[in-house]
């Protein structure tokens, strides 16, 4: 009928999808492309009464374009949810990470960032589950890997202290005096 042709959606154009347009779209036809992954750790120092206050921040980003059928999925509203494991464990829901913001850009790219302070963030694997926004079920999930250093700052000049001396009593006992 005419009515049922004036409210049919025109189809998406070869190549990309429509915004919002899910029609027969599950989680099984989705597919994920990470385009870049960081992580790092950034300090920022803090004068108090007690003098210089270090505190770092675990900093993660991510951007990742996604697929339906091999079209490209463009300008979604995506949410995201971060689980962690260490080494072979299961993996559990990050407190304070259970619905993070997914920015859609123009390219048809998508980026995700989060951070939280270091003490927070062991060692480990951070799996960002990728879902559409008031659904249920993840659609893509994207890996990122943390490692807490186990020599900080403070450690090096300690270290480093303590080679330059093992190195100049090498030197020293090298060397004999002459009579």
């Amino acid at each position: 009928s005419k009515q049922h042709e004036e409210d049919a959606e025109p189809p998406p154009s070869r190549g990309t999808r429509a915004p919002g347009d899910r029609r027969a779209l599950q989680a099984l036809d989705v597919s994920i492309t990470q385009d870049g992954v960081y992580t790092d750790t950034a300090s920022t120092f803090l004068q108090t009464q007690s003098g210089l206050r270090e505190d770092k921040v675990a900093v993660f980003s991510a951007e990742f374009r996604l697929f339906c059928k091999g079209e490209l999925i463009k300008g979604e509203a995506l949410s995201a949810a971060v689980v962690y494991r260490s080494g072979s464990e299961a993996y559990v829901a990050k407190a304070g990470l259970g619905d993070v913001g997914v920015i859609a850009n123009s390219t048809g790219s998508y980026q995700i960032s989060f951070a939280l302070p270091e003490e927070q963030m062991p060692s480990g694997e951070y799996k960002a589950e990728i879902s559409f926004s008031g659904e249920k079920g993840t659609v893509a999930a994207i890996s990122m890997f943390h490692s807490v250093p186990m020599i900080h700052a403070r450690h090096m000049e300690i270290l480093a202290t303590v080679v330059l001396a093992l190195q100049a009593y090498y030197v020293i006992s090298q060397v004999k005096p002459s009579a």
